[in-house]
């Protein structure tokens, strides 16, 4: 019967529920204090570590021509994470070369250039590796003042020179090959009076030598710290 009431006892209709306040499709407010909902934090740049157990200054190769300061300073710098220096190369970048120069001007206005350009890099602050030209020692003022850095003395032999330099871009020695010997004699009191160590280049690989002088110039640098 239409309309009509329903009888007693019958069930009751079940309430229709309201749409939710926030719907699904529709992004929930996030609640003040709830962790989950924290912005993520920027991610922070990590200071640049220092290099521990480095000497504050330059630590210098010296020896005679050719006994590989260039080649090992090289890969000594880049074995230590620092610049490199050769001296020579930065006298050739501003006056030509080293022979012509000698032919042209001589050999002491070469050696009082020289000496300007190794007090300038000497004078840089900073751990590096500088390289220095095998007549360097000459100079009383370069001496004195690596007394102040660590000094690394790179020696060989005639033979092993003769055997492994580029003579064409060593005339001295194409021309006379004892001349090596004899100026190497001449200069070695000086080379010593400099040196803090010595590496013998004809007796390792290059690859040998830069862990060992890389070791010794960490531990040099502890030393040098304590003094400053």
């Amino acid at each position: 019967m239409n309309g009509a009431e329903p009888s007693e006892g019958a069930a009751a209709p079940r309430p229709v529920p309201s749409p939710p306040k926030h719907p699904l499709t529709q992004p929930i407010p996030v609640v003040a204090g709830d962790r989950e909902a924290k912005p993520a934090r920027a991610k922070r740049r990590r200071p640049r570590r220092r290099r521990r157990g480095m000497p504050p200054r330059a630590v210098v190769l010296v020896g005679p021509m050719a006994a590989g300061k260039t080649s090992l300073g090289r890969n000594l710098a880049k074995e230590l994470g620092v610049p490199f220096v050769d001296t020579d190369a930065v006298f050739v970048r501003a006056h030509g070369t080293i022979t012509d120069f000698f032919a042209s001007r001589g050999e002491e206005e070469f050696r009082l250039i020289e000496e300007r350009i190794i007090a300038e890099e000497l004078a840089r602050p900073g751990t590096r590796i500088v390289a220095l030209g095998g007549g360097a020692v000459l100079s009383a003022r370069t001496r004195e003042l690596l007394s102040a850095h660590p000094v690394v003395l790179l020696m060989t032999t005639q033979e092993a020179v003769l055997r492994t330099a580029n003579l064409a871009r060593r005339p001295l020695l194409r021309d006379d090959p004892d001349a090596w010997g004899r100026i190497l004699e001449a200069r070695r009191p000086l080379y010593e009076e400099v040196a803090d160590i010595t590496f013998r280049t004809d007796r390792a690989s290059k690859e040998q030598l830069t862990r060992r002088i890389a070791e010794w110039v960490r531990s040099a640098g502890r030393r040098y710290k304590e003094m400053t």
